[in-house]
């Protein structure tokens, strides 16, 4: 039974105890706030510490031995658990938590278990004094304390708990502001117990009763004082660990209810006070763009922030992501990514595709236009708002939308360009033809779809298809008048009409002659430019060239032409590459002006790159002249600088085509001479390799 002069003890353990309690139902009440590793060991500390003070107070007040002893048995429990308890929340505060596993609790858990149960049983072995003694006071309590069980239990404790100290002592030198405050604030308050615990051991013999359960009303008041003015463990410095304080991306930390719990410097340009005043406040009452980052807090995936300061503005990607799981809390991440560079290189290149005239359009993986250029106006006279959301096919000529969709088909399975051309309809009902490029760009974040470049080439397509025409003409209906005019010019040269009258009729058949040549150059410059670049193949000339020669030997028996060619010379060339070097040989013989025509042929190998070869054609005539020469390297004509003829026009179209060069010199010490430079090939690669020439029959 406690004695008068006990009664404020005992009240005050009463109130000690009480306060603990509300602690730990404040603690866990606010379950969804706090991180809970750390919540749940304060909160446990905290009712350990309300049943030691809460126990303690009701053994003094016991009127018998029996409940005496059963409240003192309470307050040992509450007593012996309670430092380990104390070590464990450090460990978890300070963000130490990867050292508290299960094996680390089980090891922690093992001394307060094992000396609960001896005090418990010590009527049974001795090893402590029986509890109820400490009706009696400390001295009585730790009568034994020579024992070497209890000085164990006592060095034990008291090194557990300095260890606690110490964590929290070193995260308050380590950590500032706000999380300083709170560091310093449980750093004392575990202080105050701690303190008064250390008292007591040395003034053992003078204290009628145990001031450390005392202790805790002021520790717990410091504790509720601490919830209300600091946040405490609704701001914990475990946050910063969640941050690389070097990230150039600007991150803020927020809490469950998207509280500003932590931000790095980064994130000071975003944040409207300093990042220190905006700890606990609501993200959305201090970030400079709430509008932005309200979407990712209500879960998009991602959203872009537009902040201005001054007259120069930044452009942010905004991303909010739930914190490690190895945390175990409810904090989120909000990310903030500076894409200004990325915005400005955007803008760029929307300026340029925006005042193109070729149509830039988005499709979707189905065909559907995401966005087409404003050009499109221009170039069809649709509003391009009027077509976005619209499938692509609907403005393809009915004849064209299967070719269209196998094109679509196969941009989206492949990653190469992919070229078409198409009629595409005109508001004003006409139809247009379009050059298009299609590339997959489904897989780049910035685009997700199909970009179409059109290119309208309608003004080609009708030049191109009045050159047919024209082509037509000169090579069946001028061709077949001219045989016409022909048989009739035989006819009068077999009758027997005046000298005058049949040389007039052989100056129509060599003109007739000519016109029917003219139309075969046509034909065979048709047939020159209409080749694409993949019918390039493996030619042998020197046999080509002995052909040509023998046939102009017999045309012109006076003509000395001499030769100087290897065995056999394999280049990589058109296939009318025969023709252009008979149109050289042919000029150089047909326009010769001496009694006794001279041309050399030769092949040697090129001074310049031994992969290139040159057939050198060399004559002793006229040579061609320099106004007809500047035409040909300008190729351009004019009606006052133009090349007579069309022979020239074809050999240099054919020597381009097959990837060489056509260069004229003078020959010494009279004419010209005309250089081939081809390039050499394997002469192992098989003719069959060679892409089969195209043939017209007229």
């Amino acid at each position: 039974m406690t004695t008068t002069g006990q009664l404020p003890y005992v009240y005050g353990l009463f109130g000690a105890g009480t306060l603990s309690a509300i602690v730990a139902i404040v603690v866990l009440g606010r379950f969804r706030l706090y991180s809970r590793r750390v919540r749940l060991p304060f909160a446990l500390l905290s009712l350990l510490a309300a049943i030691w003070a809460t126990g303690y107070g009701f053994s003094l007040l016991a009127t018998t031995a029996d409940a005496a002893q059963f409240y003192v048995r309470l307050a040992w429990i509450g007593g012996t658990s309670l430092p380990s308890v104390w070590l464990v929340f450090t460990l978890v505060y300070a963000g130490e938590g990867q050292h508290v596993t299960r094996r680390a609790l089980a090891l922690i858990a093992v001394e307060p278990a094992v000396v609960i149960v001896l005090g418990l049983t010590t009527q049974y072995h001795g090893f402590f004094a029986p509890p109820v003694v400490l009706l009696t006071g400390l001295s009585e309590v730790f009568a034994g304390v020579d024992n070497p069980m209890v000085g164990l239990h006592v060095i034990y404790t008291s090194g557990i708990t300095i260890a606690g100290l110490s964590i929290l002592a070193k995260k308050t030198l380590n950590s500032s502001g706000v999380h300083r405050q709170q560091a310093a604030l449980l750093t004392g308050m575990g202080g105050i117990p701690s303190t008064t615990f250390g008292v007591s051991l040395f003034l053992r013999p003078s204290i009628p009763v145990d001031p450390t359960p005392l202790s805790f009303l002021l520790s717990s008041t410091i504790v509720l004082w601490a919830l209300l003015r600091y946040r405490l463990f609704d701001i914990t410095p475990v946050a910063r660990d969640a941050i690389i304080s070097e990230m150039r991306d600007a991150v803020v930390v927020l809490d469950h209810y998207d509280r500003v719990v932590e931000a790095n410097s980064a994130a000071s340009d975003l944040l409207e006070p300093s990042t220190a005043d905006c700890i606990g406040q609501p993200v959305l009452d201090v970030v400079r763009c709430p509008s932005d980052v309200r979407p990712v807090l209500e879960g998009r995936d991602r959203s872009e922030a537009t902040v201005e300061s001054g007259s120069t503005r930044r452009h942010f990607e905004v991303r909010c992501s739930p914190v490690a799981e190895q945390t175990e809390n409810r904090a989120k991440l909000l990310v903030f990514h500076d894409v200004t560079e990325r915005r400005q290189t955007e803008e760029e290149f929307r300026a340029l595709i925006e005042n193109s005239r070729d149509i830039i359009t988005v499709l979707d993986e189905s065909g559907v236009r995401k966005y087409t250029s404003p050009s499109i106006e221009d170039a069809l006279g649709y509003p391009r708002d009027e077509l976005v959301d619209q499938h692509v096919i609907e403005l393809i000529h009915p004849d064209d939308r299967e070719q269209v969709r196998e094109r679509l088909t196969e941009v989206v399975d492949c990653d190469d360009p992919v070229r078409t051309e198409c009629r595409v309809r005109h508001q004003n009902g006409s139809w247009r033809w379009f050059e298009t490029v299609g590339v997959n760009l489904l897989d780049e974040p910035a685009i997700e779809g199909v970009v179409l470049n059109a290119r309208d080439v309608t003004d080609r397509y009708r030049y191109e298809q009045r050159l047919r025409v024209l082509n037509r003409v000169l090579r069946h209906d001028l061709r077949n008048d001219m045989n016409v005019i022909l048989g009739h010019a035989d006819l009068l040269l077999d009758e027997r009409i005046p000298a005058e009258t049949k040389d007039h009729a052989r100056t129509i058949k060599r003109k007739a002659r000519s016109l029917v040549e003219l139309g075969e150059q046509t034909r065979q410059i048709d047939t020159t430019l209409d080749r694409g670049s993949g019918e390039l193949a493996p030619v042998e000339i020197v046999e080509r060239i002995e052909e040509q020669v023998d046939a102009i030997e017999s045309d012109y028996p006076r003509a000395i032409i001499t030769r100087d060619l290897p065995d056999e010379q394999w280049v990589t060339a058109d296939d009318l590459v025969e023709s252009a070097l008979k149109n050289l040989l042919d000029n150089a013989l047909e326009h010769n002006d001496r009694i006794l025509p001279e041309v050399s042929v030769s092949i040697r190998e090129s001074p310049v790159s031994s992969d290139f070869v040159e057939v050198h054609i060399s004559d002793n005539g006229p040579g061609i002249p320099d106004a007809e020469l500047a035409v040909l390297e300008s190729g351009t004509e004019t009606p006052l600088q133009h090349i007579s003829g069309l022979g020239l026009w074809l050999v240099h179209w054919i020597i381009d085509r097959s990837n060489g060069r056509l260069v004229f010199t003078e020959n010494e010490p009279r004419g010209t001479t005309a250089i081939v430079i081809l390039q050499e090939t394997d002469r192992s690669l098989s003719s069959s390799q060679q892409a089969p020439v195209e043939t017209e029959t007229d």
